[in-house]
């Protein structure tokens, strides 16, 4: 069995980043329930979100936002089309809390691990490695989905 393998203190950032944003994302999803079961409707509550997000954003990484001039129309596409994904995640999201249980609509909404897989596999095929056992995590993913939305029945 493979052990969890921390050979650098990038791999510890990026494994501690993800744990961030995973319990970042499980308050984002209570504080959105909350929010557009009793304050605001699913869109003005995903639009101010993602303005103070923004906002808190462009504080914490001002002097990174003096780069922005040096960067490639490509990047550019890419930083809009992220953007864009994201919006409309968070939109989607925030119109899922108003509409179901947040606890179904959180471990589905955390599936998106398997579109990342699936589009990782084919978008960075250089890059990124799929395993077998990366595979049998995706799958364990879809299996536990179904098994809370089923206990939901």
């Amino acid at each position: 069995m493979n052990k969890l393998n921390i050979n650098s203190k990038k791999d510890f950032i990026g494994y501690t980043s993800s744990l961030t944003a995973a319990i970042s994302y499980g308050i984002s999803a209570i504080l959105a329930k909350i929010i557009v079961g009793e304050i605001t409707t699913p869109l003005i509550a995903s639009s101010f979100a993602l303005l103070f997000g923004f906002f808190i954003l462009a504080t914490i990484f001002y002097k990174q936002l003096i780069n922005i001039k040096s960067v490639s129309k490509k990047t550019f596409l890419f930083l809009f089309l992220a953007g864009l994904a994201s919006s409309i995640g968070v939109g989607s999201q925030y119109y899922a809390m108003n509409n179901a249980p947040v606890i179904l609509v959180a471990p589905i909404t955390g599936a998106n691990a398997l579109f990342a897989i699936l589009f990782g596999s084919i978008f960075l095929k250089k890059i990124e490695k799929i395993t077998p056992l990366t595979i049998i995590g995706a799958f364990m993913i879809i299996i536990g989905i179904i098994i809370i939305i089923l206990s939901r029945a």
